[in-house]
């Protein structure tokens, strides 16, 4: 059974995513600049949430040379839900890639970006 916390970041995060999408092909004709502000900040919002899926997995340590870090579920539906709410809206959307749970952004000393 699906928490009502997970049903609810796992819509948001899947709408934001599928904003995202539909506004690409106006951005690669016509620039994010000529997007409305509250669709760049769907854009940047959605490229955090991205990146931030993109977790260092066990199964990628090879591959990928980063060290691979357990996230449980509660952490990542955390994450999610702090990165939807604009928590982090002045950090790099980069800050994100491969980082495991959104705490270990804190942990890089860089906590008053945040």
């Amino acid at each position: 059974m699906v928490s009502a916390q997970h049903y609810r970041v796992a819509r948001n995060v899947r709408n934001t995513l599928a904003e995202y999408e539909s506004l690409k092909d106006i951005i690669a004709m016509l620039g994010l600049e000529e997007l409305s502000e509250r669709d760049r900040a769907t854009v940047r919002q959605a490229r955090r949430l991205d990146r931030f899926l993109t977790q260092p997995f066990f199964s990628t340590e090879a591959m990928t040379g980063s060290a691979s870090r357990f996230v449980s579920l509660k952490q990542t539906l955390d994450g999610c839900e702090r990165i939807l709410t604009g928590e982090f809206k002045e950090r790099d959307e980069s800050d994100f890639y491969m980082i495991g749970a959104v705490d270990d952004l804190c942990a890089t000393g860089d906590e008053d970006a945040a």
